[in-house]
């Protein structure tokens, strides 16, 4: 399942590099380093590399190739290495990421560009439980959901929820496996966001993130509905899971996040001025970010499935 998060959030880092330069500042001409990394506990450490590229190329981004990166880890050098220019993610399987880690990633080339970054990996703060209930809201059958979890009081917190569906089955005779991440109803009041006069914004999912301004140091009962669909209909040769899997957060990924949906909610509206995306990249563009990650999830299971 920890693939499968890596896999969301590597999609939401690269579909953001190139407009990180479109709304940062006016320089558009200029091309920087741009360097992203998503450390995730107990999973394998990656870096991205890479130049951003000017307002009106049809490109992405441009390939470094002659990039060299250095990690440390709580301040002891721990790699170097060439960045593999082929590739859009370095691996470095030999690094572990767990709890209050503290990470400084290096990047630069042989023209001079040098670009950093620190981070620390925050605490994981346990599901206990998730409640269920079925309600029906305008004529619509939904699974009311409460996630159930103790916010630390020490320090302020950031999250993100997740939430996927495994599937195991058989069709003609032979087994198979999906996965998917699922959309969902974000009813509790952690997830209103409100502007700079006080209301609320209306009309922008912010993907599930949310502050502990409002629940700091509390038991809090997250409340979510997801639709009975995903839940319904399981065959007798099925089993489901769904999987909530809460994230907590760096302040500057929390940033990033909400910065980078704004952007791409104003960018079609020409009257709107540009949105500043978040970053913590020192001398270029991009993100390095710390996250870890606990998960819970529900059984649905047919009569006949064999596991």
């Amino acid at each position: 399942m920890k693939n499968q998060i890596i896999g969301i959030l590597s999609c939401l880092i690269i579909a953001g590099s190139c407009s990180i330069d479109m709304y940062k500042d006016n320089e558009i001409s200029n091309k920087h380093l741009t360097l992203f990394a998503f450390l995730t506990t107990d999973s394998t450490f990656s870096v991205h590399l890479s130049k951003s590229v000017e307002y009106y190329s049809v490109d992405d981004f441009e390939r470094v190739y002659d990039g060299f990166v250095v990690i440390e880890k709580n301040d002891e050098k721990v790699d170097s290495f060439a960045f593999p220019y082929r590739y859009l993610w370095a691996e470095r399987n030999a690094i572990s990421i767990r709890q209050n880690d503290k990470f400084k990633i290096t990047a630069s080339d042989t023209k001079g560009n040098v670009v950093s970054a620190n981070t620390i990996i925050p605490q994981k703060v346990p599901i206990e439980s998730v409640d269920t209930s079925r309600v029906t809201v305008l004529g619509k059958r939904y699974v009311e959901c409460k996630v159930i979890f103790q916010d630390p009081p020490e320090e302020n917190n950031y999250y993100q929820l997740i939430v996927t569906m495994e599937e195991w089955g058989e069709k003609e005779g032979k087994p198979y496996y999906s996965t998917q991440q699922l959309d969902f109803h974000k009813t509790d009041s952690v997830f209103f966001i409100k502007d700079q006069s006080g209301s609320v914004l209306s009309g922008i999912d912010f993907r599930g993130t949310f502050s502990d301004y409002r629940i700091n140091g509390l038991k809090y009962q997250l409340k979510i509905r997801i639709p009975s669909y995903y839940v319904d209909n399981v065959s007798i040769v099925e089993k489901r899971h769904i999987n909530f899997i809460l994230l907590s957060l760096t302040s500057d990924y929390f940033n990033y996040v909400r910065s980078r949906v704004i952007a791409d909610y104003n960018y079609d509206l020409p009257i709107i001025d540009p949105v500043k995306i978040h970053g913590n990249v020192e001398g270029g563009l991009g993100l390095v970010g710390g996250i870890a990650l606990t998960s819970s999830f529900l059984v649905f299971k047919g009569s006949d499935f064999k596991n």
